[in-house]
Parts: structure tokens; C-alpha cells; sequence
């Protein structure tokens, strides 16, 4: 399938649309001294949360955030907030903080001040802390490129592993590369599929008008580890996003290409494609729209996906509670979880609290 062009783009005529480029994720590692105190209230908290089988509330500058009764990764001590994640630990081998940031943080507020903002409440219990990149996400979301499966030769790429992904008989994405081992690796793939199983809603608000409605989005993503920021000379927070731009140009021209079919038999050779010089030319300017914007449109995206279920069970407990009108039904469930209520010795309102905590770090 030949890729299809927009005759009138946010660029220029003949481009591809760009909607948004920039930062997708940067996890952190800190390097900072634990006073014995700080790690007596955590191992406090956690021995509590562990009792609980539940999160527990504990707070970092002027936030509350919740400390999880389970490690994060070799962390110990997993201190979860809507706006990110921070692990704690006293090993000698490891930094003592590992921070990721969410997506929509970085989208709400920029990767800037969403770095301030989770530095700012880490030194006001930690003390100062040295940052170190871990991972760096690079993407680009774009409008107009059509691809298929079929179209797999036509990228050529440093890294030898490459995985097509279908779903039935449709194309979804390219994987280049083996994520997780510190180096490269790279996805392409459809993002408004994405967002229709997930409910990632929030992208609608990222994209803005510059979306054009019931067209495709494909987003290119890179994936630096550790390895591959060195190569790039990238250490630090403040390194990554100076040289995002330069690091986007060295993937998208020395890692990963897409390209003409020619009759030559080496097919780097074969000249760069039109849609890919678009890629190339991303601006990496990033967005920043606000965390209400973000957080409204995330739940009205989860609620989207838990609606036909909701109503297809209402509706059958109505059927077999003898009921008929949706008032009638939602009286019925309310006794029902009232009566759970009192079976369990467990309150709706705990439940709620609980998934609340588990959503928000899924």
C-alpha cells in the first residue's frame, strides 16, 4: 500500500501531518545520602502497608503519596503518587532513588517541571540528589503514512531483531531492536488502535486541533537505555532534553531508516522515502496542557472501556432481581452491595479507595 500524503499539513504542502513530537518517558536514578531516620519511617510504613495489604499514606515534601507494600522492581520501598513513581533503597550496589515520571505528567506539565516537580519532593526529604538518566523516550505522532505488514523490508536498521505485530488480519506495528537491554530499539504503530483498547483518551487532548478526525495516528518511538544515552554523550536530566533533538536525528539517520524499493540488492542503498525525511524533521517540541485536561480525559477513556460491561450486567441483575425500570435496578444494587457490605465487613467506599490507589500505577 502506497503511503498517502495531505495536501495541506500544520507543516508544509506535501508533508506528512505532525501532530506532536517530543518526550515520552525519562526514569531517573539518584544518587543521595538516607539519613537513618528517614529509613526507620519507611520500613515503618512498610511493615504497616504489609499488615494492611494495602498502600499506606506517606509524605514527600508537601504531598501525599502512597507507599506500597511490594518492592518496585530491586527497590524496596515503592512510593506511588498519580503523577509518578519513586523507589527507595539502602543497598550499596544501587542508587538510592529510582524515579519515573508518568507519561502524562510530562505531557500535562513538560518534561521540565515534571522533573522539578518530583525533585522538589524528594529533596525535601532526602536532601539533594544527583540525577542520572536510566531510560529516554523519543516519539513522533503523525498523520497521512499508511503502512502494512508487507512493508517490513523496506526499513533497514542497525539492530537484527525485528517483530511484525496483527491483530486478525491487520497491521498494528514494527518492533526494531530488543527493548530492556540498555542500548536502542524502536516501535511503530498505530496509536488510535492503541487508545481504543487501552483508553488512553487523554491523547485526543494532547493532539489538540491539529488532529484530523477518523484518520490514523503513527507514532515513532525510541527506546534509549543507558548504553545507548552514553553513546550520545547523555548523563544527566538536563543533558537528555538539550540533546533530545540531536539524539532524534542520529537515530532516525544512522539506526533506523525507511526507503524506496529500488532494484538494488542492497537495500541501503535504496533511497530514503519521502515520508521518512518527515520523520527526520520533527520538531521535538513537546506539549504542555495541564494535569486536569490530562486526568479528565484519562478516566472519561477507562470509563468508555468499563461501560457496555456496566450496563450488560445491570441490566442482567434486573432481569434476575425481577426489575424493570433502571431506577428500580440501581435501588436493587444498592441493597445488594449494602448486604455485601455487611457480609464481607468490607465498605464500598474501601473498594473504592483501594482501586483508586491501583489504577492510578497500573
Amino acid at each position: 500500500m502506497a503511503a498517502t500524503f495531505l495536501t495541506e499539513t500544520a507543516n508544509e504542502p506535501g508533508r506528512l501531518r505532525e501532530l506532536v513530537s517530543g518526550i515520552d518517558a525519562l526514569y531517573l536514578s539518584g544518587r543521595t545520602e538516607l539519613s537513618k531516620a528517614v529509613v526507620d519511617e519507611l520500613e515503618g510504613r512498610r511493615v504497616d502497608a504489609m499488615a494492611e495489604d494495602a498502600s499506606v499514606p506517606v509524605v514527600l515534601g508537601n504531598e501525599v503519596f502512597e507507599l506500597a507494600p511490594r518492592n518496585f522492581g530491586k527497590y524496596r520501598y515503592r512510593i506511588e503518587h498519580l503523577n509518578g513513581l519513586v523507589g527507595v533503597t539502602t543497598s550499596e550496589h544501587l542508587p538510592a532513588l529510582r524515579v519515573q515520571p508518568r507519561a502524562e505528567l510530562l505531557h500535562a506539565l513538560g518534561p521540565s517541571l515534571a522533573i522539578e516537580w518530583l525533585t522538589s519532593r524528594c529533596e525535601a526529604v532526602f536532601g539533594p540528589v544527583e540525577w542520572s538518566v536510566n531510560r529516554l523516550d523519543l516519539f513522533c505522532d503523525i498523520q497521512g503514512w499508511e503502512l502494512e505488514g508487507n512493508d517490513r523490508d523496506r526499513f533497514v536498521c542497525r539492530a537484527s531483531r525485528r517483530d511484525t505485530h496483527e491483530e486478525g488480519a491487520d497491521w498494528t506495528g514494527f518492533e526494531f531492536g530488543r527493548r530492556g537491554t540498555g542500548t536502542v530499539a524502536a516501535r511503530i504503530y498505530d496509536k488510535t488502535a492503541e487508545i481504543v483498547t487501552k483508553g488512553n483518551d487523554y491523547w485526543y487532548e494532547v493532539w489538540g486541533d491539529s488532529r484530523v478526525p477518523d484518520m490514523s495516528v503513527m507514532r515513532i518511538e525510541f527506546e534509549l537505555g543507558r548504553q545507548g544515552l552514553k553513546e550520545f554523550g547523555v548523563s544527566s536530566p538536563e543533558d537528555a532534553m538539550a540533546e533530545a533533538s540531536g539524539i532524534w536525528a542520529g537515530v532516525t539517520e544512522q539506526w533506523l531508516t525507511y526507503r524506496i524499493r529500488t532494484g538494488d540488492e542492497t537495500r541501503s542503498r535504496w533511497p530514503l522515502a519521502d515520508e521518512w525525511l518527515s520523520v527526520q524533521s520533527a520538531q521535538l517540541r513537546g506539549t504542555a496542557i495541564g494535569l486536569d485536561r490530562v486526568r479528565k480525559a484519562k478516566s472519561a477513556g477507562h470509563l468508555r472501556l468499563i461501560l457496555p460491561a456496566l450496563i450488560g450486567y445491570t441490566a442482567r441483575m434486573a432481569q434476575l432481581v425481577e426489575v424493570e425500570t433502571l431506577d428500580q435496578a440501581l435501588g436493587a444494587l444498592r441493597t445488594l452491595v449494602l448486604e455485601d457490605e455487611i457480609r464481607r465487613g468490607l465498605q464500598f467506599q474501601h473498594r473504592v479507595e483501594r482501586l483508586r490507589r491501583e489504577a492510578a500505577f497500573e
